[in-house]
Formats: structure tokens, C-alpha cells, sequence
């Protein structure tokens, strides 16, 4: 009647992660706040608490009482709502003022003792009921001030505790209490710590923000302050995207797109990310009233699972997702009770073998949540993928049955006039920088592509439209001989990140990250994710010098040109009897202004002629042999056709042509060693020709002093690099 297809992998054991370092212990009298009613008469909270010295620091000592607890001075109540009207209707009360025994991520119980044990313990309790409980909200628990998206995105991470435990580490109101609580957000590329004290907003006694179902648990309602300091405020966060808390919480690429017909394209994307490290949280749509309640709540997260196929023979040409089935956990309540949802019809027709293949483990059923496709794609409004990085994927143990991926992160920056080259179809686009990405084996490699530009929570500043374009190459071409057109594959848009999920088969490909406009400096974190063996780096250059003509000359003097052997010549016989044996910069300048224009393309400068002397000024004479002249000669004549090809108006050449022009000119230079000489010598977006010639007498300078200091010492502790730096720079 129906076949079934599924694969499942084992779930292997992950060691412990390290438990958080304890705070350095000191005894006191535990204080409320000054003047508050209190309201936990019967606590059992101890009335004593350890903490660090950082706790009473810059508090008070009341008459009579012991050291206070600590209150966060950089997010004191008036920045935490600005709002001065809405402030002044809002009392701000610990937890202990507000039940009798609190409790925090990490302890579900009262005992002092068994508390100790509890704090240990990093994130275990998420997998019970009570540790659901603490990231799921009241029916009416979303107050005023609520993070919707905050509480959402914890609820639907509650299935990898061990990433949620890296967020809100475990923590305890017993042990080392002081009333400072810490959190971790990921903020472009790492992981910011964020303190704040445990007052929170209330009013009659009931908390303004999210209140969770395990009405104890204050974990919700600190880590949402906590989330709050970071952007600003609370109205800050209170209209937050679920993408951005996923990715704040999580550290992962996130992708979000409404789902949207053509069906096949969503079923693409689950059947692609299901077996692999991806999250996948679905919304449900708000469904119109006249519609048969089902159980899906509208606005809520429900995380996908996992994805199979009942199909009948019939159904066999009605597309892949015909037949499918989508297994769903309720993040934050509401159970599905259509088909396929128990007791169903269609699941109780199915065989007693395909039903125990749907099992998805000893305590989980499909049939908790299960639907069709169709279903699925008609009830849901968004999806959204967090793709889990490989260290995340070994600290998760809920993952390991999934496939991991492989990572590759660069940290770089766009600088205009060297690698801020805009869209792909912007004259300037071949400057922006190229990371090769090379795929091998047989088969399709899914690859994640992100592009992040630097951002700062607690800033509002308007983001810059940033993207990237995916190009294929050809066979034999050189990694930047790039075809024309990008593959469709490219996206751009105005957000602090842009990614796409996509596939690729067996090839050699260059991603060029681009801002849109041209001519924009910002810094941006690039990460690539693939599922199969390839490669990535970003394409550079080695610094060389590809023709050393000075040294050339000096091995064979015939070398020079005639006709440069003609001005060499001219500017010997015009020498002074003092000057036969040696000449200083400004003698060498006087020489150069005589006959610059067939050797330069412009008139030699004073710093230029200083440069050319230190180029053979070994001794530290200031002087430079008059023997050396048709050598140097030849070598600003080799120079002179590089600098005026592609000379736009003013004489000068673009400056995102610089490692072409110093490539031309003899000069190989890495990415790092161009970006110093634009940062240098550009004025603007134009390298001036008396710059680019001094840019090419420095870099030969440190070629020259390397190569001497090479010589003369066993091991040298500078790279050739890092000294074309300093000559430059300097």
C-alpha cells in the first residue's frame, strides 16, 4: 500500500562541557532594596550571600546591615526606559521579592545543598518538563516591556541545552548570590559578556517583561534585561526580529524567508537541511477566525525535526513532496491535532513496523507532532535556518546525529580605493577581494554563504546594503580570470547579515564578497559552510620582486637600453668634478628634472630622490655612486610604461589599479602589503604618478633591506612582509 523511507544515525556521548568559574566567596547580611516592601516574609532563601568584591562596589552600606546587593551602575533604571512617563509607574523588585524561592538555570530545587549540585550541572535541566517550563511564557505572560522574539528563540534552542547553557550559564540564587547575573550574546564573530544586577521591572507586584511558565524561574525574565543592556534599553529589543535573537542566542548563520509558493522550493530547502547541522524554526501563520482551531498557536515557533515520506504508488507523480511528512516540536506550546496529529485516521492506518520507523528516539513519536507537507506549507508564515557551525556541533550532543558542517571565517574590511569595488556590476568590481572555493568529489557540496558587516548593538546607525556574488570558473583560467556573469545563486540586501543555502556541484568557484555602493569602507565577517571535502581561501599574492633590473645591470651592464644608455650618459658627462665619485638626493634631483621626461612621468621629487639613494646607501652616506646612475636609469625607464597605462584625467591612474600598476612595474604584493601602499600613498581615489613611483622605490628599499638583514643574521624575526610594511608605513 504505502512505502516508507527514512535513516537514522546513532547518538553518541559528548563529554561535559567546563563548568563556569566560580566567584571568589565573601560572607554578608543579604539586603533588599532600600525602603521596598517586602514580600517574601516566608522565603527559605538564605539570608546570608557570597559574592565577589566587584558586588558591593560603589553601593552604600546601610546602618546596621551587611554589604549590599550589587546594583549594575551602567544600566541603572533611567537608561532601561527612557521613557520618563512609563518609568515613573514602575517599581523595580528582586526575585526574592516576588516569590518565595527563585530559582535560575541550573537549581530546580530549594535545598541548599541540592542546589550546589544543581548549579553544577550545565544545562540538563532543559530536557525535562520544568526546564521547558523556563522558556515558555504564561498565555498572558508577555508584559509591556516583553522580548517577544528573545522568548521565542530560547524556546525553540531548548532542544541543544548545551547552546543555551552558553548564553544563560547556570547560575544559582543560593550559592555565590550577590545579585549580579551574567549572560553571553554573540556580537559579530564573538561571544560578548553582559552583567546586569536582578532588579527587575514590575508593577503591582507582576513582572512587566515575559513571564515563563515555571513561574520560579527567572531565568527568562534576567536573560530579557540582559538582552536588553545589550541594544540599549527595553523598548530597544521590544519589536526584535526572531532571526536576529536566534543568531544573537545561538552564534549561528540564519537564514529567514517566508514560505511562499512554489512549494517545491521549501521542500528543497527542509529535504536539504533537515539531515544537517541546521536548526529549522517555523512560524505559524495567524489563521483567520472562521478556521477550525488545530492547535497551532499564530506567531509561535515550531521547530522541524525531521522529514520523511509515506507515499503512495498514485502519488508517485505528484512530485518529491508528495507523501511527505514534517515532524514538528512545539517550542512554545500548542500541539497539533489535524491529520496526521494523534489519534488520527492516516496514523492509524499506517503498519505497526512504519509506525515504530517513525519513532525519532526511546521517549519522542513522530506522532507528537507530525503533518503533511501540505499541511505544513499552508499553516506556517516563515522559516527560519540557523546553520550550527562544527565547534557547536561537538559541544551539542542533540546534533550528532546530524551531519556536520565544515567552516572557513575571515574577519577583512572594504577600503575605498583598494578593495571597496561595489556590485558585480559596478567598473571597479574585480578589486573587491576573492575567496576560491574549490569543491571536489562526485558529489553536489551544499554550501552556506554569509556575509556580516560590522554592527554595534547598542548603536543605531544605518546598515550598508551588503552582499555577495558567487562566479564560476573555467577550466585552466586563473582563480581571478572569473567568468563574466554570477551565478543566480548572488544576494544582496540592507542587513547586518546576508546569507544563502544553496548547492554546488564538483568545480573550481570564487566568492566576492561587495557593498552597493561602490567607495564604502566598512569591515565584514565572511564565514563559508560546505558538507563535502573542498577548499577555501582567499586569493593573494606573494610579495616578489618578478624582475630586479638593478641587480641585472650590475651582472651584466649591456642590460640597459641604448637609449637609456644615451641619458645615463648625458646626466655622467654633466656631473661636477665632485660629484665623479658620489651625489646626494638633491644633486641626483637636479640630475632627474634635466631629463625626467625620458625616464619619468613626472618631475622627480625631493622624497623620491632620497628614496633612490637609500636604494644603494649601504654605508648610510646619504650619497649614492655615480656608477650606479645607468642602472638606475634603466630601472625608472622599466617603470615608466606601468605608469602611464591607464592614466585617467590629472595624470593619474585609479586607485584600485595599484597592484596591476606595481605588477606591471616588477612588483608582486600581497593583499595586506597593497592595501598599505593605497592607505599610503592615494590621494582619494587616485594614485598621483610621482606616489606611485615613490610606492615602487619603497618597495624595493624593502626587498633590498630584507635580503641584507637576511644575510647577516642566522634567523631573521621579521617575515619579508611585515618589513615591506614598516618601510612603507614609516
Amino acid at each position: 500500500m504505502k512505502k516508507f523511507v527514512r535513516t537514522r544515525g546513532s547518538r553518541p556521548q559528548s563529554p561535559q562541557p567546563p563548568p563556569l568559574p566560580a566567584l571568589a566567596k565573601t560572607n554578608g547580611h543579604a539586603n533588599g532594596v532600600g525602603g521596598a516592601r517586602r514580600d517574601d516574609q516566608h522565603s527559605t532563601l538564605s539570608r546570608y550571600w557570597s559574592g565577589s568584591e566587584e558586588c558591593g562596589a560603589g553601593a552604600g552600606v546601610r546602618a546596621g546591615a551587611g554589604p549590599p546587593l550589587w546594583e549594575d551602575p551602567d544600566f541603572p533604571p533611567a537608561r532601561a526606559l527612557p521613557d520618563k512617563r512609563r518609568a515613573a509607574a514602575v517599581q523595580w523588585r528582586r526575585p526574592y521579592e516576588l516569590c518565595a524561592n527563585p530559582t535560575f538555570f541550573g537549581e530546580e530545587v530549594a535545598g541548599e545543598a541540592e542546589a550546589e549540585s544543581a548549579a553544577g550541572a550545565a544545562g540538563a535541566g532543559c530536557q525535562d518538563e520544568i526546564g521547558a517550563d523556563r522558556w515558555r511564557v504564561e498565555a498572558d505572560g508577555a508584559g509591556v516591556l516583553s522580548c517577544g522574539a528573545l522568548w521565542r528563540a530560547c524556546a525553540a534552542l531548548c532542544g541543544t541545552p548545551r547552546l543555551l547553557a552558553r548564553v544563560a550559564p547556570p547560575q544559582s540564587f543560593r550559592v555565590g548570590y550577590c545579585g549580579l547575573f551574567r549572560f553571553r550574546f554573540w556580537v559579530w564573530s564573538e561571544w560578548r559578556e553582559v552583567r546586569v544586577d536582578d532588579r527587575l521591572p514590575t508593577r503591582a507586584g507582576r513582572l512587566l517583561g515575559s513571564r515563563a511558565v515555571a513561574r520560579a524561574d527567572f531565568t527568562l525574565p534576567l536573560l530579557e534585561k540582559a538582552y536588553a543592556k545589550l541594544y540599549g534599553s527595553y523598548p530597544a529589543v521590544r519589536d526584535a526580529a526572531l532571526w536576529q535573537a536566534l543568531q544573537d542566542a545561538s552564534g549561528g548563520v540564519v537564514q529567514s524567508f517566508p514560505l511562499q509558493p512554489p512549494a517545491a522550493l521549501t521542500f528543497h530547502v527542509l529535504n536539504s537541511a533537515v539531515p544537517r547541522s541546521t536548526l529549522l524554526v517555523a512560524t505559524a501563520a495567524h489563521q483567520p477566525k472562521h478556521t477550525p482551531r488545530l492547535g497551532l498557536i499564530g506567531g509561535h515557533p515550531y521547530c522541524v525535526s525531521g522529514l520523511a515520506r509515506v507515499r503512495a504508488e498514485a502519488e508517485a507523480e505528484a512530485g518529491a513532496e508528495a507523501g511527505a511528512l514534517v515532524r514538528l516540536r512545539a517550542a512554545a506550546g500548542g500541539a497539533w491535532r489535524g491529520a496526521w496529529g494523534p489519534p488520527s485516521a492516516e496514523l492509524a492506518a499506517l503498519a505497526a513496523a512504519d509506525r515504530d520507523l517513525l519513532a525519532a528516539g526511546p521517549d519522542e513519536f513522530w506522532s507528537a507532532h507530525t503533518m503533511s507537507f501540505a499541511e505544513f506549507s499552508a499553516r506556517f508564515a516563515r522559516l527560519e535556518l540557523v546553520h550550527v557551525g562544527p565547534d557547536d556541533w561537538l559541544r551539542e550532543p542533540a546534533l550528532r546525529t546530524r551531519r556536520p558542517w565544515r567552516a572557513v571565517l575571515a574577519r577583512r574590511r572594504w577600503r575605498r580605493g583598494y578593495n571597496a569595488g561595489g556590485p558585480s556590476d559596478a567598473p571597479t568590481a574585480r578589486a573587491n577581494p576573492h575567496f576560491h572555493v574549490q569543491v571536489t568529489g562526485s558529489r553536489k557540496c551544499h554550501v552556506v554563504v554569509a556575509v556580516s558587516q560590522q554592527y554595534w548593538p547598542e548603536r543605531a546607525r544605518r546598515l550598508h546594503a551588503v552582499g555577495f556574488a558567487v562566479y564560476e570558473l573555467p577550466p585552466g583560467a586563473a582563480p581571478r580570470d572569473r567568468a563574466r556573469a554570477p551565478l543566480d545563486v548572488t544576494h544582496e540586501c540592507r542587513a547586518r547579515e546576508v546569507a544563502t543555502f544553496f548547492t554546488l556541484p564538483a568545480g573550481r568557484y570564487v566568492v566576492v564578497p561587495h557593498t552597493r555602493p561602490a567607495h564604502t569602507d566598512a569591515a565584514f565577517l565572511l564565514r563559508i559552510l560546505t558538507d563535502e571535502s573542498s577548499a577555501v581561501w582567499e586569493l593573494n599574492d606573494d610579495n616578489a620582486l618578478l624582475r630586479d633590473l638593478w641587480r641585472e645591470v650590475s651582472v651584466d651592464p649591456a642590460a640597459v637600453p641604448p637609449e637609456v644608455r644615451h641619458v645615463a650618459d648625458k646626466m655622467l658627462a654633466s656631473l661636477k668634478p665632485d660629484q665623479r665619485e658620489s651625489i646626494d638626493a638633491e644633486q641626483l634631483r637636479a640630475l632627474l628634472r634635466r631629463h625626467w621626461r625620458a625616464l619619468l612621468p613626472a618631475r622627480p621629487s625631493r622624497e623620491l630622490c632620497r628614496a633612490l639613494v637609500a636604494l644603494r646607501d649601504a654605508a648610510l652616506s646619504g650619497r649614492l655612486p655615480a656608477h650606479e646612475l645607468p642602472a638606475l636609469a634603466a630601472l625608472l625607464a622599466y617603470w615608466r610604461p606601468a605608469l602611464t597605462r591607464g592614466r585617467a584625467c590629472g595624470g593619474a591612474v585609479s586607485a584600485y589599479g595599484t597592484r596591476a600598476l606595481l605588477r606591471a612595474a616588477g612588483v608582486a604584493a600581497s593583499n595586506k602589503v597593497v592595501e598599505c601602499v593605497v592607505l599610503r600613498f592615494a590621494r582619494g581615489l587616485r594614485l598621483p604618478p610621482d606616489a606611485a613611483l615613490l610606492a615602487l622605490a619603497r618597495l624595493h628599499l624593502a626587498h633590498e633591506r630584507y635580503r641584507s638583514l637576511d644575510t647577516k643574521m642566522k634567523s631573521n624575526p621579521l617575515s619579508l612582509e611585515e618589513m615591506i610594511l614598516m618601510t612603507i608605513y614609516s
